[in-house]
């Protein structure tokens, strides 16, 4: 009896996903909707909120967040470069002004060797990735985690908790 109605299960949920596999007539000639820009509704949904300043020290092959916090909207990033190379900085799905493209390891933030720059970026809340692009020095070891709290407060709580990526980097540094 219990074999009976296993096959017969295991038979019902065969139909089931046969009858979902297909694909409807004209779905494979669907076109992306494009949005012309200026239209109402058409425009990036960006962040908003106080946003916030971060330096990142950056070295062969390695980052390490030195001092400042972000919160949601306009992160301005100073990136320190303690190595003779150039690196630069690329934050993984970035709202806005994270990747300028090109092969040859843009973004919006970089340093030659012993320099320092600045860029900003749009960031949400959440944990986002650091990369640097340059061929090689993601693989090397070039990323880290970047937090961004919702709310000043929230920012506040994590400083009082010494839970920031400043208090993580100092007592383990991305070395």
């Amino acid at each position: 009896m219990r074999r009976l109605s296993l096959g017969t299960a295991l038979l019902a949920f065969a139909a089931l996903l046969a009858g979902c596999s297909s694909v409807p007539e004209g779905a494979a000639d669907a076109q992306a909707l494009v949005c012309p820009p200026g239209e109402e509704g058409c425009d990036e949904v960006l962040p908003i909120g106080p946003g916030g300043e971060v330096e990142v020290e950056m070295g062969n092959f390695f980052f390490n967040v030195t001092d400042g916090i972000a919160v949601t909207g306009s992160v301005e990033v100073t990136a320190v470069n303690i190595s003779d190379a150039y690196h630069n900085i690329e934050i993984l799905g970035a709202a806005d002004g994270s990747f300028l493209g090109g092969a040859d390891g843009e973004a919006f933030v970089g340093a030659d060797g012993f320099e320092t720059d600045t860029g900003t970026v749009e960031l949400f809340p959440g944990e986002w990735l650091m990369v640097c692009n340059v061929p090689g020095h993601r693989a090397a070891g070039m990323e880290l985690p970047l937090t961004v709290y919702a709310s000043e407060e929230e920012a506040e709580l994590a400083i009082e908790a010494g839970e920031t990526d400043v208090d993580r980097d100092r007592e383990n540094p991305n070395t």
